[in-house]
């Protein structure tokens, strides 16, 4: 791609960069001459220049034609100009200084100091003279593995982790191989602080090797280190130490805990309840003698699980508050209606985009406190799903080796920054603040473990595998519906079938004559929703359903004007017309007010 300052009245020709949301013809690149105004690319050296672009256009170097400046493009979220005229994707353009821009901002007595490591002899040469001298020094190969053979193991190290990044995040490189003094001109004259390095980072600091810069990656703004082009091109062939995403595989656990759709059969029996009661809605959440009533028809009756529960349910536009009430919403029967994979990806997404919920401050093991600072739930949650995606499906893998592996490949995923003095987070059993990376085991690694054995086994994404005791959690399997669920697969298209085909035959609700009814495992969600409106729940057992219908259920009903017309109609349509008529016969007499059945 060739790319140059665009000034005002400049001609665009063809084959160079295009840009959309701005009317042109071509997204990306331009097939005629345009006119384009000087805010398209960026009008002077002295501005952070935007390149406009096409999304999904992958990370892009070039130079420009006029003065030779190398670009670096980025994606970013940077607010279009406003004469755009359509979507525009915004990339930031990073101006790559030159080894010599560099050296031209450094004092002089840093640069007698990188000459000295240089082992070069400087005289009363000036200014512009000794940058003259430190390029054509710093630029030849020869003279580069002369100094790289000087290094210790650990400064070659660090060399090549921030040459095979392009930027390393400060912090990241500081915390592996030591941090850079903050001396002024004055003190690094005395003290000759380069002729004794405290960190490897430093060594290569006095060097010239590496250079400090402002930068954006992804999630983070700060600080970054980078390697001049001109010495990372004659570089000679490095290890850079990247560490690799890996987990470790684990052994058939003893006792498996698998929720897989637990958490909308019970949001179904919440939605059935509020359907058919008059339930008040209270200090936002369901009261608890509320959900003692469905509590014994609950799949899992924990309580924290119990209100993250009442919480989806909101979350996902099932349930609002109205008139001081709860109700299910209009919403509500589109998800009864909807397939079992869709359903619960509707809880899944709710999840992933809510700021409310937060599982750092749901932790047991410690105990947030409320001075200002605030983390980002969605954040922390899309960090370890990302790699969640990277983990095979159907295997069970240790816990540990996964918290370990995010651990080394990306320990910031839930503070970008690098931060980890600013959140006031104490230990629940010492009270002691857990502040500094010395305790990301106990903040991050206690996050990836909850989040893997508590939000993600509810909403049926892992399974978790224990040896003998349920409370002792040693792995996980990231299932089939998981996979599904996380967008990676689609559920195999024969299995499916398979299923579909043995649900089709026992989709018909079954009435028999002494009003018993059972609602087999393949029947609509919906239909039986209809049915709990006058028909009493039994039991369930293996996914199979069983109802009474009797006179009380029926006047129930009916003082929530459903009509024995309605009843009758909706029976003939679940039963595929298979309605017993003496069932008929004692509805009407029911509503009539007859108690006996006929």
């Amino acid at each position: 791609m060739v790319l140059h300052h665009i000034d005002q009245d400049d001609q665009v020709t063809p084959g160079e960069v295009g840009i959309s949301g701005l009317g042109l013809a071509a997204p990306l690149r331009l097939t005629e001459e345009r006119r384009l105004p000087s805010e398209a690319l960026f009008s002077g050296l002295d501005r952070l220049p935007h390149l406009y672009s096409r999304p999904g256009i992958a990370q892009q170097q070039t130079r420009c034609m006029r003065c030779g400046m190398a670009l670096y493009g980025s994606p970013t979220a940077i607010r279009p100009p406003s004469f755009a005229t359509g979507p525009v994707q915004v990339y930031n353009v990073r101006v790559v200084r030159s080894l010599r821009d560099c050296l031209t901002e450094y004092p002089h007595i840093l640069l007698e100091a990188i000459a000295d490591g240089w082992r070069i002899s400087l005289t009363d040469e000036q200014f512009p003279e000794i940058v003259d001298r430190l390029v054509a020094e710093m630029t030849d190969r020869e003279a580069i593995e002369a100094t790289l053979q000087r290094l210790s193991d650990a400064e070659r190290e660090a060399l090549a982790f921030v040459a095979a990044k392009g930027q390393a995040k400060a912090h990241l490189l500081t915390r592996k191989y030591g941090h850079i003094r903050r001396l002024g001109p004055g003190r690094l004259e005395w003290e000759q602080a380069w002729q004794n390095p405290i960190s490897p980072v430093e060594r290569l600091w006095f060097l010239g090797l590496i250079y400090r810069e402002y930068g954006v990656d992804d999630r983070y703004h700060g600080e970054m280190f980078f390697v001049p082009a001109e010495i990372s091109a004659n570089l000679p062939p490095m290890r850079a130490p990247l560490p690799a995403f890996r987990v470790e595989t684990a052994r058939q656990p003893s006792i498996i805990r698998d929720d897989q759709d637990a958490l909308a059969r019970d949001a179904f029996v919440i939605l059935s309840h509020l359907r058919n009661h008059d339930v008040r809605a209270r200090k936002g959440v369901l009261a608890r003698h509320e959900l003692a009533t469905v509590r014994h028809r609950l799949i899992i009756q924990d309580p924290q699980r119990l209100r993250f529960l009442h919480h989806i349910c909101e979350q996902a536009e099932l349930i609002c508050r109205k008139e001081g009430r709860w109700q299910p919403t209009r919403h509500a029967a589109s998800w009864l209606k909807g397939e079992p994979l869709a359903r619960r990806r509707t809880f899944y997404q709710a999840w992933l985009e809510d700021p409310n919920w937060n599982e750092l401050c749901m932790m047991p093991s410690v105990r947030c406190e409320n001075t200002g600072w605030r983390n980002d739930p969605i954040l922390a949650r899309q960090g370890i799903l990302g790699y969640l995606r990277k983990c095979p499906p159907n295997a069970w893998l240790t816990i540990t080796s996964f918290v370990e592996s995010l651990h080394n490949v990306d320990p910031d995923f839930m503070r970008p920054d690098g931060d980890y003095d600013s959140w006031y987070i104490r230990d629940a059993q010492t009270g002691h603040y857990l502040m500094g990376y010395g305790n990301w085991g106990k903040v991050e690694g206690t996050f990836i473990r909850y989040l893997l054995e508590y939000p993600l086994l509810w909403l049926g994404v892992v399974a978790i595998g224990y040896p003998e005791r349920e409370e002792d959690a040693r792995s996980f399997m990231l299932t089939e519906q998981g996979a599904a669920i996380l967008g990676l697969r689609e559920v195999e298209a024969s299995s499916s079938n398979n299923i579909r085909e043995k649900e089709r035959s026992l989709r018909h609700i079954l009435v028999q004559p002494d009003f018993k009814v059972t609602v087999p495992l393949g029947a609509s969600w919906y239909d039986r929703f209809l049915l709990e409106r006058f028909a009493r729940w039994v039991d369930e057992r293996h996914g199979v359903a069983h109802y009474a219908i009797d006179s009380g259920s029926v006047r129930a009903a009916a003082k929530r004007e459903v009509t024995v017309q309605q009843i009758h109609a909706f029976l003939r349509r679940v039963t595929g017309g298979r309605l017993p008529k003496q069932v008929l016969r004692a509805l009407k007499s029911w509503a009539s007010g007859d108690e006996s059945p006929q």
